[in-house]
């Protein structure tokens, strides 16, 4: 089932939809649209576990700080406030906005995470982002130089790609093991 998405809301609009629903259900905000979210499954969030360890374990040689969802990332960019729940943030000299994000591919997410999301965190100014595909069981790495994303490559296998806010290198294969 695909996001539905509803258009031309502020950030007003997204906190009284917020506190307006009981059920907790879960929605972001992108560029004045709001994205009702879905729940993952047992694959997806094993992957999403996956990451958060590894870059958990990197904690203890870097000052980078992982933060793992749900948690509302509210981010001002492109003249709007914009609210996501990336998979995973990383943290690192600056508090307020992540040096590196971590989306993790479900159906009902491709689209949103390889579009909309990117084209958000480029224009916010995010150092990497990662685009984890767990079906094929890749990695596509985005780098920002000179305010646009570069395309780095695709990693899977034994490859080991290189994040630049910790100076370390992951291996693709601890992300999908």
């Amino acid at each position: 089932m695909e996001a539905q998405k509803l258009e031309n809301y502020s950030y007003e609009d997204y906190l009284e939809i917020d506190q307006s629903t009981p059920d907790r259900e879960r929605y972001e905000l992108i560029f004045g649209h709001i994205y009702m979210m879905s729940g993952a499954s047992r694959e997806h969030q094993d992957i999403v576990g996956n990451i958060f360890f590894v870059l958990k374990q990197l904690q203890k040689e870097s000052d980078c700080t992982p933060v793992i969802a749900p948690y509302d990332l509210k981010i001002e960019c492109a003249g709007a406030i914009n609210v996501v729940q990336p998979d995973i943030l990383l943290y690192c000299e600056d508090e307020q906005r992540p040096c590196a994000i971590f989306e993790v591919l479900s159906p009902s997410t491709a689209y949103k995470d390889k579009s909309i999301k990117k084209d958000l965190y480029e224009q916010c100014g995010i150092l990497n982002y990662f685009i984890v595909d767990p079906l094929a069981k890749t990695i596509d790495k985005f780098s920002l130089k000179e305010e646009k994303y570069l395309y780095d490559r695709c990693y899977g296998g034994e490859d080991e790609m290189y994040v630049e806010c910790l100076d370390r290198r992951i291996s693709a294969q601890e992300i999908f093991a």
